[in-house]
């Protein structure tokens, strides 16, 4: 999605490339989903229960991110220096650039969603008060609806002429995060429910995820937001259920490790690939764009396969342990 939308000659795929790709950008609200879930599936009972401390937690998030998320940034200056790029690579170091008023930061442009994730993070413990029992995180899903339907109709029009943050919000955004949350509430029931019935439930998945493109949205709607939520949400909880061979296999696995990286670095290998001019020997939009996926998408993974690899053998402590004489 972010490929065609950067490149200077578009592939004309129909149906395909004219609003399928497109609609690939809503997929960071199923992040948003996943992070909610996956995050109370790691730290909601200990950080309830008193049993980890903050230190330790925030600690951890600082490490799976800044050093790759850094190194981008570095490379990024060294490419293109200038007073605002330092500003800006400078604010994505302190992972915190989400509580600026304007956060439209250019540098590592992708990175946007890391400010909106770490935000959550740091809202974190607030988050699981909010979600304590299952009627109080009902109600608080049910404000957040309101919120967002304030932030369409209200604090995100007028007010924000040049700059329309809309998903860049986390109040925007925190149906999404919530509704990961509730996912998690209710997890035994949903994986019961999903492992006897996930033949089925791939079905309505597919068939909501067709509809969402011919069914008519509106203010009633939340405009996108009610239709995506629920497709997201039965893909999620389709997910939740029996060990699907096409979700959880050896590439997968391999690729889910270095997702966030991948994710990262792909439009600073889109530039790379930028650099090669390939519409000057492939005349073709469409070959063209497959090529650019192939070659940008591989650097990506490759570049991030091997940085990760060195990132966590330099944080380790096995080059200090001495060889045995």
């Amino acid at each position: 999605m972010h490929y065609q939308a950067n490149l200077s000659v578009k592939p004309e795929l129909g149906w395909f490339s004219d609003q399928l790709m497109p609609w690939f950008t809503w997929f960071v609200f199923l992040f948003f989903m996943i992070s909610g879930f996956a995050l109370c599936c790691g730290y909601y009972d200990r950080m309830k229960n008193g049993q980890i401390s903050l230190n330790d937690f925030y600690s951890k998030r600082y490490k799976r991110i800044l050093p790759f998320f850094g190194l981008l940034c570095v490379l990024n200056l060294i490419v293109d220096f200038s007073k605002e790029n330092l500003a800006q690579a400078f604010m994505n170091c302190t992972l915190v650039f989400n509580l600026l008023p304007n956060p439209d930061i250019k540098v590592i442009g992708v990175g946007w969603f890391l400010g909106l994730i770490f935000l959550f993070y740091m809202l974190f413990p607030f988050f699981v008060f909010l979600l304590d029992n299952k009627r109080r995180a009902w109600g608080v899903f049910g404000i957040s609806l309101v919120i967002n339907f304030l932030c369409q109709e209200y604090f995100f029009t007028e007010i924000f002429v040049d700059f329309h943050p809309s998903r860049h919000s986390i109040l925007y955004s925190a149906p999404f995060l919530l509704s990961g949350g509730l996912c998690f509430l209710y997890r035994e029931r949903l994986h019961e429910w999903s492992a006897k019935w996930g033949n089925f439930l791939l079905i309505v998945c597919l068939i909501a995820n067709a509809l969402y493109f011919v069914c008519p949205q509106s203010v009633w709607t939340l405009h996108k937001v009610m239709p995506l939520m629920l497709v997201f949400t039965l893909w999620l909880v389709y997910a939740m259920g029996a060990n699907h061979r096409w979700m959880h296999n050896k590439v997968m696995d391999f690729l889910s490790n270095i997702s966030m990286e991948i994710y990262l670095c792909h439009m600073v290998m889109f530039r790379v690939v930028e650099k090669l001019h390939l519409e000057s020997a492939i005349h073709d939009e469409n070959f063209l764009f497959l090529v650019t996926c192939m070659v940008g998408i591989g650097l990506a993974i490759l570049f991030s396969y091997f940085v990760k690899k060195s990132i966590n053998y330099i944080l380790s402590d096995k080059k200090h342990v001495l060889p045995r004489a």
